[in-house]
């Protein structure tokens, strides 16, 4: 087979020249497929391959935006989210006092500290509920916690597993499993022992 200048395809053992574009109509010739005679459409020729497409050129990646966002303690914030509201506060601000922990031993013997609703942390430092920053044996990641329970009245302690150096005692044993606390159990939490006494309970609540 061999192709025209016009990119007519044809069998040159068949015909010495493009029988597309000599056909006279007395050659005798009958194209490929049936097709009359007579002049044939000039259609380009096939180009070759000279590469890939052109890729579509997209704006550079811009970095993403590293910087947190910063929260404002009084509520607000440009994050757009605002600091958490304990469930137990009433609509005054005040959180009522639910029981009390109470040093029994070594130089803040007689200290009492205020259990609120919900979760109570306790740690060495200003961020937890209760701040033990006197002993420097608690742990500055918290130590334990102290839940009350509104719907029953019953107050549950929990350890901070894997943040202090240093156990937490339950009534002289290792606390590792949340404990219900009842009024004169004893937690030794560093240096120092305190006794739980509740407030609310089944005899009385807010």
């Amino acid at each position: 087979m061999k192709q025209c200048p016009r990119g007519h395809i044809y069998d040159e053992k068949r015909s010495a020249e493009c029988p597309y574009c000599n056909s006279s109509g007395n050659s005798g010739f009958q194209p490929i497929g049936g097709i009359g005679g007579g002049a044939a459409p000039d259609f380009p020729r096939t180009m070759p391959v000279t590469g890939a497409a052109e890729e579509p050129t997209f704006p550079s990646t811009m970095p993403v935006d590293t910087q947190a966002p910063v929260y404002d303690m009084g509520g607000g914030n440009s994050g757009g989210m605002s600091v958490t509201v304990a469930l137990d506060e009433t609509p005054t601000g005040i959180s009522p006092v639910r029981g009390w922990l109470v040093a029994v031993d070594g130089d803040k013997a007689g200290t009492a500290y205020n259990i609120h609703g919900e979760q109570n942390s306790i740690g060495r430092g200003q961020k937890f509920d209760v701040n033990l920053s006197f002993d420097k044996t608690v742990s500055s990641d918290g130590n334990a916690v102290i839940a009350y329970d509104a719907r029953n009245r019953k107050f549950f302690l929990s350890p901070v597993l894997g943040k202090g150096k240093n156990n937490v005692y339950y009534n002289e044993s290792m606390l590792l499993m949340p404990v219900e606390l009842n009024d004169y159990d004893k937690i030794q939490l560093g240096t120092t022992t305190y006794v739980f006494r509740s407030f609310c309970n089944e005899s009385f609540t807010y």
